[in-house]
């Protein structure tokens, strides 16, 4: 019978062994790979003021005459320095993206409200009537790492 009990708990504590030595793979180790830090783009909107439905809820996009100029206003978080803004335009969300404008950090303030960093890059808006346009913005840091892009529809006047 000691023989048996012995046997047995000789068999668990191997198994508790053999199991605790095992070590699991990282199935998210080839997956998450950080290239570094990256500002995060919190609202972009256009216009000099924001503007709220009666819902409470931001309008980012604007309906100018053709050829004004607009205010793109980007707020945004950062860990790091950031090196420069980029706005880009395209005729779809999808479409082609060309560059319209590149603007250098330092002009950005803090607001200590929002708790983000905020910065005004003017664009100028389509020449033509009834033309829409959506606008890309990025945020490059000093490593290098552009922020994700954010867009907003901007309009013309008929």
């Amino acid at each position: 019978m000691t023989k048996n009990i012995k046997f047995i708990l000789l068999s668990f504590a191997s198994i508790f062994l053999l199991t605790g030595c095992y070590e699991e793979p990282d199935l998210f180790d080839d997956l998450l790979t950080s290239n570094g830090k990256v500002a995060q783009i919190a609202v972009l909107w256009l216009g000099d003021t924001k503007v709220y439905s009666a819902a409470g809820v931001l309008q980012p996009g604007i309906t100018v005459d053709s050829a004004t100029t607009v205010n793109v206003n980007i707020e945004y978080t950062s860990e790091i320095a950031v090196k420069e803004f980029r706005i880009y335009s395209a005729p779809t969300t999808t479409g082609a993206q060309t560059l319209v404008t590149t603007l250098p950090a330092g002009t950005q303030k803090y607001d200590a409200e929002l708790r983000n960093y905020v910065i005004t890059v003017p664009v100028k808006a389509p020449l033509t009537r009834n033309a829409s346009v959506v606008l890309f913005a990025e945020v490059i840091a000093e490593n290098n790492l552009p922020s994700s892009q954010r867009n907003v529809t901007l309009k013309t006047n008929p």
